[in-house]
């Protein structure tokens, strides 16, 4: 087994670095530790460990803290622990207890110096389980390449390693560690794939694990390889203003889609999720816009693809006799009846609206739209909600906060582009009318 890490850690850990060793005090790290520790004086890297107590075992986990303490001191490795309240942390967040607790580890594991490297004690059971998991969920060619052996500044030396092996390590070299009970645990779905799913495949094959990792690795390969044409499209089709959507068209799918899943995660800092990568192809050929997770919103117009700025969302302002809203003059004028025929329109740029005054029920604002909003447009005979009236009229995500929205202590009676509402329209009985126009400064 030492000579696989050392393998290892001569592509993985450069002479002279400041290696941190992130230590649970299972048998993975403890013989991980163990072995860093032996070559550290060959390689030439100075080593140092990391534990985080996440307060979620009571006294195992304090117990788990205090073993750690010991096995260091006797090795004179320099140990660093932080204690930190998970669940409190997750709730808080609103995010799951196993990526609070990965947040907490790696911002405390970077945060013990520059340009450290990050040695954790992920192994090829680990890597083979991991596959399993994500191929459960569906995943593509990239969560099927399962735990890299690099990725950034941390490293894996024990990555070829299975759970047997290190195990026989630990024995034969006297190498102590605690042990979780929740590993025996098969409600978790790790545990699940550990004690049934590779059981079987032993069944099959003895060297399962072994065999699994050549694929794996085989898989990574071939993902590296699509992932540099991929990269070799995105940097051809680079235009002004954005992307080239008809070179991105014209590329094979499999690298289309990892130029796409590039440029949104490069320009956006956001993941696409799989389901939308088929959409933004369509975008490529049609033209168009979608909004994806994370609030983007991509864009194919001109034969560029992009992604334009939303509208910020603009406050509520009470209807007065001039306001700006945006890029938009809002001015409201009160007439007489009677002087409606007599009227003529300023400009087919300005937007005009007549409104019966009296049917305007308390304080009337102009403000964005709001979640719930809903009209009953006189000009359609029937309620919609905003969001589907936007959808109808095809108003792209991006620009849908800069739309003006009139409302009173009703709801809303006016949206600007669509119409009035049937509850403020002007008939035989109407004695004064307010005539709104919107002037777009922008058209």
């Amino acid at each position: 087994m030492i000579d696989k890490v050392k393998a290892r850690v001569k592509d993985m850990i450069p002479e002279g670095a400041a290696v941190v060793a992130a230590v649970s005090g299972g048998s993975d790290s403890m013989a991980l530790l163990s072995i860093l520790n032996e070559i550290k004086d060959e390689f030439g890297f100075s080593l140092c460990a990391a534990h985080v107590n996440h307060c979620l075992r009571g006294d195992a986990a304090d117990g788990d803290e205090n073993f750690v303490r010991e096995k260091c001191a006797a090795m004179g490795v320099k140990l660093y622990v932080k204690r930190a309240d998970v669940a409190s942390l997750a709730a808080e967040q609103g995010m799951g207890l196993e990526e609070c607790g990965r947040n907490v580890r790696y911002e405390f594991f970077n945060s013990l110096g520059d340009n450290i490297i990050i040695a954790t004690a992920h192994n090829l059971s680990d890597r083979v389980e991991t596959f399993f998991f994500n191929f459960a969920r569906g995943s593509v060619l990239r969560g099927l390449c399962s735990i890299p052996e690099i990725r950034g500044n941390i490293v894996r030396p024990i990555i070829d390693c299975t759970k047997d092996e290190i195990f026989e390590y630990c024995v034969k070299n006297g190498i102590e560690y605690v042990t979780d009970a929740t590993n025996d645990d098969v409600v978790y779905t790790r545990n699940r794939i550990r004690h049934n799913v590779v059981k079987e495949f032993r069944h099959i094959n003895p060297s399962f694990e072994k065999s699994a990792g050549r694929c794996i690795s085989a898989i990574n390969e071939d993902e590296a390889f699509l992932l540099s044409l991929a990269y070799e499209t995105v940097e051809k089709a680079k235009c002004e203003g954005g992307y080239s959507a008809s070179l991105l068209g014209l590329s094979a799918m499999p690298v289309k889609k990892r130029a796409l899943i590039n440029i949104i995660e490069s320009c956006k800092g956001v993941t696409p999720e799989y389901k939308f990568i088929d959409k933004i192809c369509v975008l490529l050929k049609n033209g168009g816009s979608i909004q994806i997770n994370g609030g983007v919103t991509v864009r194919v117009r001109r034969g560029v693809l992009d992604f334009p700025s939303a509208c910020e969302e603009i406050p509520e302002t009470e209807l007065c006799e001039r306001l700006d809203f945006g890029s938009a003059v809002i001015t409201a004028e009160i007439i007489n009846r009677e002087e409606i025929n007599n009227l003529q329109n300023i400009s087919k740029s300005v937007l005009e609206y007549y409104i019966d005054c009296d049917k305007i029920h308390g304080r009337a604002v102009v403000r964005s739209r709001i979640d719930g909003d809903f009209i009953a447009l006189a000009s359609r005979k029937c309620t919609k909600t905003l969001k589907k009236l936007f959808n109808e009229l095809a108003i792209p995500p991006e620009k849908r906060n800069g739309v003006a929205v009139f409302a009173d202590d009703d709801g809303v009676f006016l949206v600007e582009g669509a119409g009035i509402s049937q509850s403020v329209t002007v008939d035989k009985n109407t004695k004064k009318v307010m005539i709104i126009r919107i002037e777009r400064r922008d058209v």
